[in-house]
């Protein structure tokens, strides 16, 4: 049920860049407004991310889940239904509010039923949902978009959503690991949280970032290079099948070993270089190849990380921060690249900026480890 909803969230979020060519040639709007499409699904997040969580831990998942999944229909149907950039907009942001509060509750989820090391594990497999999203909108969205226009993808997300909507109603369950609800004030558990909390959650915002300003603009790329539109969708998504095969066994490695922060870092460094390198040559699929195996290096062990630094009635609010901050990464990440393309008239300086993303990733990640020996020092 979890990953159904988040499979369905996937596809939400990654419904535009497929067809991201056709809206700008229809509705004649600019690159850095294309790249608000993606940025306002993210603006609510920022502001209601971490009451979400705070809220799903005094009242509980199933609540907040089906409010959440009741909102993303309702924005993908206005979205789907709209014929000017306006309207867009407005679908984006009611569909970003209810996809983004799902996106804490389902982690939340998983984290209350795999306590433990097996969390590495569960987070692996979960973590497999939205590569296999993205991999499928980016294939088949822009085939239907280019057939049926851009709006059919749109619905179809509708549809997705509806039965991701009846499948929690029928499958939630509460966990079998009851923990003490939390009445605190958004200050006190705020300010109790811990500094760690927010490196991780600055760590994947500088992540999140890089990656989704590149599957935003990456297919409007390859299609300036001559490369056919559903093609350009199957090279982006490449990005993602590294993911999609490999997140499961770096959850495992998580299980086993720990070691969160090396792989993290790892990412982050590697992916500076290919990231740097994509608008420079002509060799796209073995650096979109090396891309994906290091891209999925991040998500298991970022999401394995909350349950070990708050404590479970705290979950929801770790999962929020994580949340807001991966919004400010996709609000501003995607409309800076989509600007610097504007004012340059080619992506050159827009990869050059992911770069620069990426790298602050494994610069963030490494404060937790002179926090975390500061702390043993003192």
């Amino acid at each position: 049920m979890s990953y159904f909803c988040m499979l369905a969230f996937a596809l939400v979020f990654q419904s535009i860049p497929p067809i991201l060519t056709l809206i700008i040639s229809e509705l004649n709007i600019t690159h850095a407004q294309a790249g608000l499409l993606m940025s306002l699904f993210a603006l609510p997040g920022i502001f209601i991310a971490i009451p979400s969580g705070i809220i799903s831990d005094r009242f509980g998942m199933r609540k907040v889940g089906i409010a959440s999944l009741i909102l993303m229909i309702i924005g993908t149907f206005a979205l789907g239904i709209s014929s000017n950039f306006l309207s867009i907009v407005v679908g984006r942001l009611i569909s970003g509010v209810g996809a983004l509060t799902l996106a804490i509750v389902l982690p939340q989820l998983l984290s209350r039923w795999f306590m433990g090391k097996e969390l590495g594990i569960g987070m692996g497999v979960f973590n497999t949902a939205m590569p296999l999203g993205t991999i499928a909108s980016f294939n088949v969205f822009g085939l239907i978009g280019s057939n049926l226009g851009w709006q059919s993808p749109i619905l179809l997300t509708t549809l997705v959503s509806v039965f991701a909507l009846l499948m929690f109603l029928w499958l939630f369950k509460e966990p079998t690991l009851e923990v003490k609800r939390n009445g605190n004030s958004l200050s006190s558990n705020i300010a109790n949280v811990g500094a760690p909390m927010w490196i991780i959650g600055f760590t994947w915002m500088w992540f999140n970032a890089a990656l989704i300003s590149f599957l935003t603009f990456a297919p409007d790329f390859f299609v300036s290079k001559g490369y056919e539109t559903v093609f350009a969708g199957f090279m982006s998504s490449i990005v993602m099948m590294g993911s999609l095969f490999l997140s499961p066994l770096i959850g495992y490695f998580v299980y086993r070993f720990g070691k969160e922060k090396m792989f993290i870092v790892v990412a982050g460094i590697a992916l500076t270089f290919l990231i740097f390198l994509v608008p420079t040559t002509s060799l796209h699929l073995p650096l979109l190849v090396l891309m994906g195996i290091f891209t999925a290096f991040v998500p298991a062990p970022v999401f394995s990380l909350p349950s070990k630094i708050v404590k479970p009635q705290n979950l929801g609010l770790g999962f929020g921060i994580l949340t807001a901050c991966l919004n400010v990464g996709v609000l501003a990440g995607p409309y800076l690249t989509g600007l610097a393309k504007d004012f340059a008239g080619e992506y050159t300086t827009s990869f050059y900026l992911m770069s620069v993303f990426t790298i602050m990733q494994t610069v963030t990640i490494l404060l937790l480890h002179q926090f975390k020996s500061k702390k043993t020092n003192a």
